[in-house]
Parts: C-alpha cells; sequence; structure tokens
C-alpha cells in the first residue's frame, strides 16, 4: 500500500512539472473534459498497468520495456499527435526510445519533425494506399523504398524539438524477410558496433554511447531479388515506453488490411498496447456502409491478434469534420453526415468485442464543432487536419485518459 502511494505521489509531481497535469489550460472551447475517459468495455487492461507500476518502482531491477504501437492515417503521419503522446508518457514511465522512423520523404510525401532519413540515390517507392504506388509488399510501415543502384546509402537522423532525449545506440532495421539482406555498416564505426539478426527481414546494429546520426552503407548485391527497406526503431537500450507511430495519409482499415500479412509485421514491434486511430477517409468516402467498415475494422483487429494474442487494443473515433464542395470556383464546406455512422460503427465494435474505445468526436465537442476548432486556431481550414497546436492539445487528452485509467487502477 505504502509503495502505491509514493507511486501516486511521484505522478502527482511527474506530471505538474512536464505541464501535463491533467485540467492543463490550452485547450479549445468546446472540448468536453469530463468525456475524456477510455471506455474499456470489458477489456482488462491490468497486465499493461502492473508493467507501468514496475517501471516506477525505484527498488526494482527489472529492465521492462512497454511497445506502444499508435498506428493511423494522416493525422498520425504528421508525427504531432503522437509527439503528445509518446512525450509525457515517457517522461513519467521512462524513455525507452523513439521507436519506429519510416522513410516518408524519399516515398515523397511528408514527415515528422524530429527526424529525418536521407539518401543520395535513387529509389523507387510504395505504399499502402490504393492507387498508383499501391503494394502490398510494403513493411509494417505501410511502406516501402527500393534502390535502383548498386550502393545502398541511407543516413538516420533525430532532431531533439523539446530538448527530450532522443539518442539512440541501438538501430532495428526492417527490410525484404530474407537472411541475404545486404550487408550495411556504419560508415564511422561507432565504439562496441556489433551487427546481428534474430529473425530474417531484422537487422539490429547496437554500439555503446548514444548518437543521433547514423550513416548506413553498402553494395546492392542481392541476386536477382529486391533489397527492400521499410523502416528502422531507435531505441537507447533503456527501461521506460518507446511508442511505434504508423501513419499513412489517406490511409483506411481496408488499406492496411491489404498489406500482405500486416498482423505479423506488426508483430515484430512486440507490442503490449495497440492504438488505432482512423475513420477520417471511411467518413469522406461514398462507398463506407456500417456493414462494411465493421468488417474491416475486424479484419485489422483479427490479424493483429492473430499474432499479438497478449496486446490490448484501443480504438478512436475520429473528429467532426465537413465535405469540401466547389461551385462556380468557389469553395464551401458542408455537414459531413457520415461521421456520426463512422463513430457509431467503431464504437460499437469495441463495445461488441470487449475493446477499449477512446470517443475522441464526443470530446473533442461532438456534431459540429470542427468549426470551433477553425475558428479558435485548433483546426485547419480544411475542416479535416488540426493544426500542430490542436494535434497536441489532441494528443495530450488521451495522455491525459491514460493517466486517469492508470490512477484508478493503483487507488
Amino acid at each position: 500500500m505504502k509503495k502505491r502511494l509514493h507511486i501516486f505521489i511521484a505522478i502527482l509531481l511527474c506530471a505538474i512539472c512536464s505541464g501535463h497535469a491533467i485540467g492543463a489550460t490550452d485547450s479549445i472551447s468546446c472540448v468536453n473534459h469530463e468525456a475524456d475517459t477510455i471506455t474499456f468495455n470489458g477489456a482488462d487492461w491490468s497486465p499493461i498497468f502492473n508493467r507501468m507500476v514496475s517501471l516506477l518502482d525505484t527498488t526494482s531491477k527489472q529492465h521492462d520495456i512497454i511497445s506502444i504501437v499508435h498506428l493511423g492515417d494522416s493525422h498520425v503521419q504528421a508525427g504531432f499527435f503522437s509527439e503528445a503522446l509518446r512525450l509525457p508518457l515517457q517522461n513519467l514511465w521512462g524513455n525507452a526510445g523513439r521507436g519506429l522512423i519510416a522513410p516518408l520523404r524519399i516515398c515523397k510525401t511528408n514527415e515528422p519533425a524530429d527526424y529525418r532519413i536521407t539518401s543520395p540515390d535513387s529509389w523507387q517507392h510504395h505504399r499502402c494506399i490504393i492507387g498508383k504506388k499501391f503494394s502490398n509488399e510494403v513493411g509494417v510501415s505501410g511502406i516501402a523504398i527500393t534502390p535502383v543502384t548498386d550502393q545502398i546509402d541511407l543516413t538516420f537522423e533525430t532532431m531533439s524539438r523539446y530538448g527530450e532525449e532522443i539518442g539512440f545506440n541501438t538501430l532495428r532495421l526492417f527490410h525484404t524477410p530474407s537472411d541475404k539482406f545486404p550487408q550495411l555498416l556504419p560508415a564511422d564505426t561507432p565504439e562496441g558496433l556489433n551487427t546481428f539478426s534474430i529473425r530474417p527481414g531484422e537487422t539490429y546494429f547496437t554500439w555503446n554511447d548514444t548518437i543521433h546520426h547514423m550513416h548506413l552503407q553498402g553494395a546492392n548485391s542481392y541476386e536477382n531479388q529486391h533489397a527492400i527497406i521499410f523502416g528502422a526503431s531507435l531505441e537507447n537500450g533503456q527501461k521506460g515506453i518507446i511508442l511505434h507511430a504508423i501513419g499513412n495519409n489517406s490511409a483506411t482499415y481496408e488499406c492496411y488490411n491489404r498489406v500482405s500479412n500486416y498482423g505479423e509485421k506488426l508483430a515484430m514491434l512486440e507490442p503490449q498496447l495497440v492504438i488505432i486511430s482512423m475513420g477520417t477517409n471511411e467518413s469522406v468516402s461514398a462507398l463506407t456502409t456500417e456493414a462494411l467498415l465493421y468488417e474491416q475494422i475486424d479484419a485489422l483487429v483479427t490479424s493483429i491478434r492473430n499474432k499479438s494474442p497478449e496486446a490490448l487494443i484501443l480504438l478512436t473515433t475520429p473528429a467532426d469534420n465537413k465535405l469540401r464542395k466547389r461551385r462556380k470556383r468557389k469553395t464551401y464546406y458542408t455537414e459531413n453526415k457520415k461521421i456520426t455512422t463512422v463513430v457509431e460503427t467503431i464504437k460499437n465494435y469495441g463495445r461488441e468485442n470487449n475493446i477499449a474505445v477512446w470517443d475522441w468526436f464526443t470530446i473533442g465537442g461532438g456534431k459540429g464543432s470542427c468549426e470551433t476548432w477553425v475558428k479558435e486556431k485548433g483546426m485547419k481550414k480544411d475542416h479535416i487536419h488540426y493544426t500542430q497546436e490542436g494535434y497536441a492539445i489532441q494528443g495530450n487528452l488521451l495522455y491525459q485518459s491514460i493517466l486517469k485509467a492508470y490512477e484508478q487502477h493503483i487507488r
């Protein structure tokens, strides 16, 4: 009992010092703070909460890492939503690394601001989004890059945005699932370098001290097969929380369902919790029906559970949005009547399958609230995507809901 009291006091002090205390004033006027809770629907989160208790136990010598995956669409790809969730989680329970990063810029799309993956070479790229660059052979990140030259040259770099520690001494490279993958080596060999592979499709590079920059080079001598690279996880060897954000612009549940063996690929991240934040793109599609969306949610959840049976799942509902219309060269926005269907389908699926739900639609203000978000600079004028400040509010509120549930568990 005394240990739990000490842990609870530590939570309050850590939250206050980090500026993430419950009741933070930075918000939008229509946000429903009372609704900012997780509806568990009978799901038992005690395993992950108990591990969080262990992480705060200074007498424990157990080297525990809680792996969280945040899977989603453009709201996740931008990085701000996941970052606002990751930083306070790691501030309180420990920082185990930056987590999964993907070569999004090489794929000609936007990349989060706290890392860069660059290359002087030419690459072919594919994504899980239906279109001319679609491929079902992408990796866990939902994308894939393939070198078209005789050499592979990639640089991985992290950049701190708020003074947080984002150095790494482990780089897990995800690639073509074969033990014949080209041997890549650091251009500048760090002290204590060790390279090994636990399973096909994953190569570890480890060294002694944390750094912020890793330059890998090697010959593209992969016989007649393609040396495909999917991304990398940057880790630091410390206990704590690691959050792997996977976001792809225009993604839907069905996009990840179309990826070959996606549940198996996700399992390589060894998640204890998978947060799924989608539904926005389904809400603006004329093809979406309640029955079809329910089926697509079930397919993705089943795929994840088959390969990560111990992982908890949290479904989040999309925010209120509007449809963009053009008439006589003028742009205007109309009510999206399908958003409530998408929201209720996600909630119903969670309720009927004992899966937790975070109802962001209601927390964010409900029907018609996007106008307030736009007016108060929390949402862009497209009435769909948030501003950086808006995503920070959303991520902090998700963090608060997890913190509230954890506090209830330890009392």
